[in-house]
């Protein structure tokens, strides 16, 4: 959030005449998708793209991620152009991403397929166990899916974020670990008796 702030969003208005919004996250390409990581500021949402940028993930964009409407269902997400390729990262600073980990770190753009938001990890949340909740984040009135994700100090985010896309990918293509072990359990039960 500081860069945006010392940077001053008047400086990121387009040139176009898009109808575009900046959302403060971090927009990162994630097996091909691109992956809008949000949350309070200071949770680490820079830190976590760094990790998955370190694992061969493209960022798109840190701290502000102009979004515009292509058509009826898809938005696409990029980078101000003044902050293109550059993170910023506490203790660190700015970094430039390009130059420390080559071209196939960055991405220019990407289509937003799913939202990740992260939450202060607290005892009375009441979070599944058993199966990932999909929300749904609405943009130009259009109803991305939203993974609400509680993160700690002890809690590999990074990780957590991966497998929360690959699982939302087979979920989208109807696999269900749940569901699955909820067959094989009625087939057991039904065999036992």
């Amino acid at each position: 959030m500081y860069l945006t702030n010392f940077l001053n969003l008047h400086l990121f208005k387009p040139k176009t005449s898009k109808t575009t919004t900046h959302i403060h996250g971090v927009f990162v390409r994630l097996e091909g998708k691109g992956v809008l990581i949000i949350g309070k500021s200071g949770i680490g949402k820079s830190e976590i793209a760094l990790d998955l940028i370190h694992k061969g993930h493209a960022l798109i964009s840190d701290d502000s991620v102009v979004f515009y409407k292509k058509d009826k269902t898809n938005i696409i997400g990029e980078a101000p152009s003044i902050i293109r390729n550059l993170i910023e990262v506490r203790g660190l600073g700015v970094l430039d991403i390009k130059k420390l980990f080559g071209s196939k770190s960055i991405s220019l753009r990407n289509k937003l397929s799913l939202v990740i938001e992260l939450k202060p990890c607290q005892n009375e949340m009441p979070y599944s166990r058993l199966e990932m909740h999909i929300g749904s984040f609405n943009l130009f009135d259009i109803a991305i899916p939203k993974i609400e994700l509680p993160v700690n100090q002890t809690r590999h985010v990074s990780l957590l974020i991966e497998t929360a896309v690959k699982n939302y990918a087979l979920l989208s293509k109807g696999s269900s670990a749940i569901k699955d072990l909820s067959k094989k359990m009625n087939l057991q039960l039904s065999l036992d008796h």
